[in-house]
């Protein structure tokens, strides 16, 4: 362990990433006195003359040098200033009509209503361990969501499975990209910092995936001047920047990044090799680049642009004979035009397409090999219109064409693959909301969303959604109900899931996935520094997908194996926030139940999927000790989940191999699943930062750890098979992917 922990400072402890930026993104919504949304409203930073206008929802984003002074005009509202000190989190304003007598613009905090916003402070109060920090990791601290292990970057969602969230950028699908290991991000914040998580009341235009849904902001870059940042490290690298193309009309914003973590990897592997149970680090690598841009075509007319491409690569090896080896790669882009006649209503107009690959192999255990591509083509039509100051209304159509190609290896000798199967679907949507402001204190939102898909089956489905909210001062109370259905399933190629697991949509005779889900929640402010969250929700689902026990080593004949089943999920989330000047920390606890039942799996017993996380409780601390220093904290733990263990092994080779004992292969035999559960996960990360300053330059020194007391919490599980003496017993395995790891950054801003 001593012997580990020194490799891990010797190769670590000297990483360093030099980061130049320059502003903090502000997040902010315009609502009227009525509480309605309020599209196209103009945003201005006085100190950077820069500035942005509210979207359909009356959403805004700006990056501004904090404290500034911010300017809001509307046609119809008076115009207000702001000025802006700290940008802890999204904040709304609420704009006095002309005729109105309302003495001064209100400010104040977004109350939690089944929806998370994240916002660059509170994401800056989570360690950024080697210099990378990310939206899901922040959203994964929030009651309700956990992570299972760090070959898995998908967030689970109050008992959901990670493939039933949607990721969207401007409400466009987006094609997941899967980064590995818990310590690079997924979305890179310079462009991805903005977002909005729902996990329950869902808006009827968000339909196909059970559990959530993630929309991003791209950031529109900076229309007056260039800017620019760069990271430098051991670990990754990355080129950013933003600036006008046409100033006061157009800009963009990119970022492109690669990581070399596979180098520091191999370096750690080969101290290894002498070891009597090595236990290898995965080579694992990624290269991705994200753009947009953002175009003010006239006072009435706006487009945009957006794609982010990315590809992976990871070698892991098992022992000095056993290794896994990993490529996938995704692609996504979407175009939008909105058009804003008046300041009563806006049409949005978008088209983009995604793309993914992956391909797997195995060496020297049971011969595994094989391929999927998945690829598709959407539209989308929206239309917002205030019919008076108390009825909104949001309604739209989509399309989509997607297509499922899957292949296997022909020989294992050979890198060949050959088509297996191929399948295809179009999907045809409508929907509508209405929000309806009752009075001061109670908001209705009701709709619905249509969906007919058509492919090896053909399916016609209704999702209602309603939402009751009640405000009165510091107290916010809701209930909701929302119907959401899915056509894709995953197929997991190894007994923990990932990035080279199979989509696969709808087989002939089967159903798209139901789910009904039911929530009630309170956010109650304490005085001016403490808040309480507590929710309740239950979900029934029906028609959810497995695949049958019969296929473990071709990505072949899928649907023929594919099984229907039902489920629930239940549980309880309660968050407790402190923030009180040099003071942030922030507790919750979510207690969850997850099971599922299916005719053809353990004799039809129910059982608890290996997502189901019973408990799980995080603990964040961030404490500024001084104006240069600044302490962050955070704890987490959560319940081990389940997993298959094989019953026993059966030997399969060739029958003169056997005379001679050479080349024995050792085939697991499987009865029930999800049989045998892991051990619970906890982790303590910290890092403390200090803060100088130049002549024009700001600097902020961070060192701090992951992982900080070494716990060894599983990543990968496998089994083994030993024999001694004519005795052959099944070992499990497991892979810590990431034990105990010191950094060292430091980041200049002008």
């Amino acid at each position: 362990m001593v012997a580990c922990m020194a490799r891990w400072f010797i190769i670590l402890f000297t990483l360093i990433s030099f980061s130049l930026d320059a502003q903090t993104l502000v997040m902010g919504k315009v609502i009227a006195n009525s509480g309605e949304p309020v599209s196209g409203v103009n945003i201005y930073c006085m100190e950077n003359k820069n500035g942005t206008t509210t979207d359909s929802l009356g959403f805004f984003q700006l990056e501004c040098t904090i404290p500034c002074t911010l300017e809001f005009s509307h046609v119809n509202y008076k115009s207000e200033t702001y000025k802006l000190t700290k940008s802890d989190a999204p904040f709304v304003v609420t704009l006095r009509n002309k005729q109105n007598n309302l003495k001064e613009v209100v400010v104040r905090a977004v109350p939690a209503s089944g929806r998370i916003l994240s916002s660059i402070k509170n994401i800056e109060r989570i360690p950024a361990i080697l210099g990378e920090q990310d939206v899901l990791k922040y959203l994964a601290t929030m009651p309700g969501i956990v992570t299972t292990n760090a070959l898995n970057s998908g967030i689970y969602v109050r008992g959901g499975n990670s493939n039933e969230n949607g990721f969207l950028i401007n409400n466009m699908v987006i094609a997941y990209p899967d980064h590995l290991t818990g310590v690079l991000s997924t979305f890179d914040p310079y462009i991805l910092g903005n977002s909005t998580l729902f996990k329950s009341g869902f808006p009827a235009r968000y339909n196909s995936f059970l559990s959530s849904y993630i929309n991003m902001r791209p950031d529109p870059g900076n229309k007056y001047k260039h800017e620019g940042e760069v990271t430098i490290g051991l670990v990754s690298s990355a080129l950013k920047a933003k600036g006008p193309i046409v100033k006061n009309h157009t800009s963009f914003a990119v970022s492109a990044r690669t990581s070399y973590l596979q180098h520091i990897s191999k370096l750690y592997n080969r101290s290894m090799d002498n070891e009597q149970n090595p236990n290898y680090m995965p080579e694992y690598s990624f290269s991705d680049i994200t753009a947009s841009i953002d175009s003010r075509l006239s006072d009435k007319w706006k487009a945009s642009a957006f794609g982010l491409f990315s590809i992976d690569h990871m070698k892991m090896k098992i022992s000095e004979h056993v290794q896994y080896i990993f490529d996938w790669h995704t692609f996504s882009g979407n175009i939008n035009a909105s058009y804003t006649p008046n300041s009563k209503e806006q049409w949005d107009f978008q088209f983009g397409g995604k793309n993914t690959y992956s391909e797997g192999d195995a060496f020297g255990s049971i011969p595994m090999g094989g391929g999927n591509r998945h690829y598709a083509l959407l539209g989308q039509i929206s239309y917002n219109r205030k019919l008076s100051d108390k009825i909104n209304i949001n309604t739209g159509s989509k399309f989509e064409y997607s297509r499922f190609e899957t292949a296997n290896k022909s020989n294992e000798r050979e890198n060949l693959l050959i088509k297996s199967s191929d399948r295809d679907f179009n999907l045809y949507e409508i929907y509508m909301d209405i929000n309806y402001r009752l009075n001061h204190n109670f908001t209705l939102n009701i709709g619905g969303n249509y969906q007919y898909y058509h492919g090896d089956t053909r399916a016609h489905t209704f999702s209602p959604r309603a939402k009751i909210c009640y405000t009165n001062n510091k107290t916010t109370l809701w209930a909701d109900y929302a119907k959401t259905v899915q056509y894709l399933s995953l197929y997991p190629y190894f007994t923990v899931k990932t990035p080279i697991d199979i989509w696969y949509p709808l087989a002939k005779n089967t159903k798209p996935a139901i789910c009904h889900q039911y929530s009630i929640g309170v956010n109650q402010e304490i005085g001016q520094t403490l808040s309480f969250y507590a929710g309740l929700f239950y979900k029934d689902m029906r028609n959810v997908k497995d695949f049958a026990s019969d296929i473990q080593t071709e990505y072949s004949a899928l649907t023929d194996n594919l099984i229907q089943g039902k489920g629930h999920a239940k549980g309880m989330e309660f968050d407790l926030t402190l923030n009180h000047h040099a003071l942030y920390a922030r507790a919750n606890y979510t207690l969850s139940e997850s099971k599922r039942k299916f005719a053809e799996i353990n004799n039809g017993r129910s059982f608890f999927p290996p997502y189901d996380v019973k408990h799980n409780v995080v603990l964040n601390l961030s404490y500024e000790i001084s104006p240069r220093f600044l302490l962050n904290t955070l704890w987490t733990f959560s319940s081990g989940v389940y997993t298959t263990f094989p019953k026993g092994m059966v030997v399969a080779q060739n029958i003169t191999e056997i005379q001679t004992g050479e080349n024995p292969v050792l085939i697991p035999v499987y009865t029930d699943r999800y049989n045998y559960k892991l051990p619970d996960n906890h982790r303590l990360d910290a890092s403390l930062d200090y803060k100088f300053s130049g002549k024009k330059t700001f600097y902020k020194l961070s060192i701090g750890a992951y992982n900080v007391y070494n716990q060894s919490n599983p990543s990968f599980v496998y089994f083994q098979a030993e024999t001694t003496r004519n005795l052959t017993k099944i070992i499990p395995k497991s892979k810590v992917m990431l034990p105990f790891i010191p950094y060292l950054s430091l980041r200049i801003n002008w």
